[in-house]
Parts: structure tokens; sequence; C-alpha cells
């Protein structure tokens, strides 16, 4: 399995020193090329930095999510067991025009009682 740790930071790259030898580098060569990684690598930590952070923020919303959906869950099979007994028909049957009808003759004596049947 591979190591995934981090071992080098921008600031371990820049104080790193060489030791001289007569057939090395030119240390200038070298100190400018170890500025340029330094100068990406704090890059790559600014972005692992807000990469953990922005995933520590979806982390949050994805959970607040899940108790949303599960509060609806409930509410629904709530509201479920409530609508149960409730008539799934919508069409006109000769139960609802009776009904409609009884409604009118009561609406209309009680009009005619001088009552409005909107305000009680």
């Amino acid at each position: 399995m591979e190591d995934k740790t981090i071992s080098l930071s921008a600031n371990k790259i820049l104080k790193e020193v060489f030791t001289p030898d007569v057939k090395g580098y030119d240390a200038d060569q070298v100190d400018d090329f170890l500025d340029r990684v330094a100068k990406d690598y704090l890059a790559f930590e600014a972005y692992y930095d807000d990469s953990r952070k922005y995933i520590v923020d979806l982390e949050t919303q994805l959970r607040k999510s899940r108790e949303a959906v599960s509060a609806l869950e409930v509410e629904n099979a709530k509201l479920s067991k409530r609508l149960d007994g409730i008539k799934d028909s919508d069409s006109v049957t000769s139960d609802n025009i009776d009904l409609l009808q009884r409604i009118s003759r009561l609406e209309k004596e009680l009009f005619r009682l001088g009552v409005d049947p909107r305000k009680i």
C-alpha cells in the first residue's frame, strides 16, 4: 500500500542544505530550483487546506440534508396515515350530488332566516 503522508513542506524545502562537492551542481541553480519548488509547494499546501475545508463543509451539508430528508419521511408517513381514511375517488358520484343538494337547501334556509352561512 502506498504511503500518502506528506513529508516535505515549503519551509523544509527552503531550508534544505546540500553538502558541497567538487563535482556537484551549481549552488545558485539548485537554490533557484528549490525556490520554485517551494513556491509550488506553498500553492499545493493552500489548495490542500482549502480542499479539506470544502470537504468538511460538504460533509456537514450532506449530514444536514440527510437529517432533513429523514424528518420529511417521518412527516410524510404521519400525513399518509391521516389520509388513509379519505376516499381516493375524485369522480362525481350520486352520493356527492345528494350531499351538494342538501348543502344547497340548508344554505337557502339559512339565508331565508337571515343568517349568512359563510360567516358561521
